[in-house]
């Protein structure tokens, strides 16, 4: 080529040495930064996936960060509880040292006083200055608010938040609803004064303690005899007047016939004299109608079977042959036969005048006994004057109720049963209503027990009045608490001691509480005694009932309004990432339970060592030092069981959630470093390829300019 203008071979030598710089300065940014997508066009993919994970692994980084956090703030409350708990310990030895009075002057006394309030001084003193960055941790201010309704305060005697997240709600009800009450343990003794002497094992859920009964031990003095250990069984005796009073109940019916003035309704009749011991009758009763075979037939009836029996009348025919019996004539004919008015009764309807036809056998489903209703005097005994008790079913249209009478100046008591009945005087209560009406009636409960055996499904005409005996009374024999943990045991080592159930009817020596069954915002919660516990993904609290309300369909709302400690330890600003804890006071004014606060241990307060001591000599009210040990229990229990809900969050959740988010940033630095970081070993070849090539190109670039040169000499 002989031209000059445009040096081809230098452009493309040019090119190509440009295009080796850039690789070559490529390289060396990759290599200098250690990075190797550093803008947009070195991989637009590559840089919005790897800006996604540098924003993951930014957010997991801070949420390591803030696990830790509150970690840290935890442990800071738990250490401070721990030294309450070591406090409280303290203080039940000093309780302890208080039980040994005849070995202790009043000083002694007084001295240990003034320690008691140094601890509850110091108590006082933790909880007020537990603090983390400046915020207090244990003075309430990290503690649940909560509303309660003036009607359903006094439904519960208890009631904790411990954990809940709002997300966007600004409120969180809680709506409880009892559907199955929570039970004590309890037998009934019904033997009334022993005639022989007896030894009997007492045991409850706190231990078990045998009594000596003389053989004339009287109903009260068996009862105290049961009360004097009842410290070491936690069984309690309450004697309540015998059942003295039954009312028989309809039991199963079957109707043949039909119109106005030919229906039968035949009822079953059978009784047993031992009725409530042995209920169950076993067997059916069944009835048929057979037309009789033939002319001016009579009617008659006639029993057939044994375990199950069969009725059967055969109707009377006139001098045709066709059924002539009526209504009446089968309820006579029945009444008047000895073996057949024992099994069944009938009752006619209208006029009886009604021709009845033949029918195929309707049995008396289940052929279980007659129920009755068991009357008995609740009071003490001891009591004076009579109680009488009036069923009145006698009225048309009446309403079920009761009416307690005050007592005479002789003491003498009057209750009114009022069994409800529809337009035509027929009696629509059943016995278990007419029982839950009593036992359910604060006045009539007071005074009157009730109770059902066999079919208490239905009751009769045959009700009646009497006067209640306080003689022979029966001994209820309760556990203190309620719940599935509760028990009666009575176990007669030596003589006769027997004890019945809840039902009144089997002889059992063993007994236990039940649960209290409490659905909350539609979900069953777990029962602990009168304790319900409820955890959902948002909420974590537990209600604890008042005794009045424990009663099925029993309803209360709790609403958690605000406050709590949040912590956001998830990688979400959402709920889902973010733990609310409680953190309740934990001060003298708030620990404690039922039996009292721990404040009152303190001097002036009402149970300090030296008010028991006061009672013990008989200068001041009576307190027992089971009552200080009580509240120092449960005040430890309380502060026990917050320093075990901060420990299962900082194990099961914080801790784990720092392991979990430590995995998941190594995966995710993995895989951002695979897009984004540069791989030294690759760029420092791809460099060095860069160096010759931009060498090379140098070279050529040198050599195609020197033939424009070689044609200029032309000129010359």
């Amino acid at each position: 080529m002989t031209r000059i203008n445009t040096n081809i071979d230098a452009l493309r030598g040019l090119r190509n040495l440009q295009k080796a710089t850039s690789q070559q300065n490529s390289a060396l940014t990759r290599l200098s930064t250690g990075v190797k997508v550093n803008s947009g066009r070195d991989n637009p993919a590559g840089l919005f996936a790897g800006e996604r994970l540098k924003l993951q692994t930014t957010t997991i980084e801070k949420s390591i960060s803030n696990s830790n956090r509150a970690n840290n703030v935890l442990s800071t409350a738990d250490a401070a509880l721990g030294e309450i708990s070591g406090q409280l310990n303290k203080l039940r030895g000093l309780v302890q040292e208080g039980l040994n009075v005849g070995a202790l002057s009043s000083s002694e006394t007084t001295a240990n006083q003034g320690e008691i309030d140094e601890i509850l001084s110091a108590i006082n003193r933790i909880s007020s200055n537990t603090t983390f960055a400046g915020d207090k941790l244990i003075d309430g201010s990290k503690g649940f608010q909560t509303s309660v309704s003036v009607g359903d305060l006094d439904k519960f005697s208890d009631f904790q938040v411990n954990q809940a997240v709002f997300g966007s709600r600004t409120s969180i009800a809680l709506n409880a609803t009892v559907n199955t009450a929570a039970e004590k343990a309890s037998l009934r003794y019904s033997g009334g004064a022993l005639t022989s002497a007896a030894t009997v094992e007492i045991g409850g859920s706190t231990g078990n303690q045998a009594i000596s009964l003389g053989g004339s031990s009287t109903v009260t003095n068996i009862a105290d005899a049961i009360n004097d250990v009842a410290d070491t069984t936690g069984v309690v005796a309450t004697v309540v007047g015998g059942f003295e009073l039954t009312v028989d109940a309809v039991a199963n019916t079957a109707t043949k016939g039909s119109g106005a003035n030919g229906v039968v309704t035949f009822t079953d009749a059978r009784r047993t004299a031992e009725l409530g011991t042995n209920a169950s009758l076993g067997g059916t009763v069944s009835v048929t109608y057979v037309a009789g075979s033939g002319n001016n037939v009579a009617t008659s009836v006639a029993v057939t079977g044994t375990t199950n029996r069969t009725v059967t009348v055969t109707l009377g025919t006139d001098a045709n042959g066709a059924v002539s019996a009526t209504a009446d004539d089968v309820v006579a004919i029945v009444a008047g036969d000895t073996t057949a008015s024992s099994l069944v009764t009938g009752v006619a309807s209208g006029d009886g005048s009604g021709v009845q036809a033949a029918e195929a056998a309707d049995t008396l489903t289940g052929g279980t006994d007659q129920g009755i209703l068991r009357l008995g005097d609740n009071r003490t005994v001891g009591t004076n004057g009579t109680l009488s008790v009036v069923v009145d079913a006698t009225g048309n249209s009446q309403t079920l109720g009761v009416s307690v009478g005050a007592a005479d100046n002789d003491g003498n008591q009057v209750i009114t049963i009022t069994a409800a009945t529809d337009a035509n005087g027929v009696v629509t209560s059943t016995l278990a209503d007419i029982a839950t009406l009593i036992n359910d009636d604060e006045d009539a409960s007071e005074v009157l027990l009730a109770s059902t055996r066999g079919d208490s499904t239905s009751l009769g005409d045959d009700v009646a009045s009497t006067a209640l005996s306080l003689t022979n009374g029966d001994i209820i024999l309760e556990s203190s608490e309620y719940g599935s943990s509760a028990k009666v045991n009575v176990t007669a080592l030596s003589g006769s001691f027997q004890t019945t159930g809840k039902n009144d009817t089997t002889y059992t020596t063993r007994d236990f509480g039940a649960d209290i069954g409490v659905t909350i915002n539609g979900q069953a919660a777990r029962g602990d005694g009168l304790k319900a516990s409820f955890r959902t993904a948002s909420v974590a609290a537990s209600l604890t009932f008042a005794t009045d309300s424990n009663e099925a369909n029993a309803t209360a709302t709790l609403n958690i309004v605000g406050g709590g400690a949040l912590f956001q330890i998830g990688e979400q600003a959402t709920s889902a990432g973010q733990i609310g804890l409680g953190i309740e006071a934990v001060n003298t004014s708030r620990l404690g339970g039922i039996t009292g606060k721990l404040s009152e241990l303190g001097s002036g307060g009402g149970k300090s060592l030296e008010d028991v001591r006061k009672s013990l000599d008989g200068s001041g009210p009576k307190i027992t030092y089971d009552d200080l040990v009580s509240i120092i229990d449960e005040s430890l229990e309380r502060v026990t069981t917050l320093r075990s809900q901060i420990g299962a969050v900082q194990s099961n959740v914080i801790d784990t959630n720092i392991s979990t988010l430590g995995v998941a940033l190594e995966n995710i630095s993995a895989a951002r470093s695979e897009i984004v970081d540069t791989d030294f070993a690759a760029e420092t070849a791809n460099l060095q390829k860069a160096q010759v090539l931009v060498q090379a190109g140098i070279s050529v670039l040198s050599i195609a300019n020197q033939g424009p040169s070689t044609i200029a000499q032309l000129l010359r």
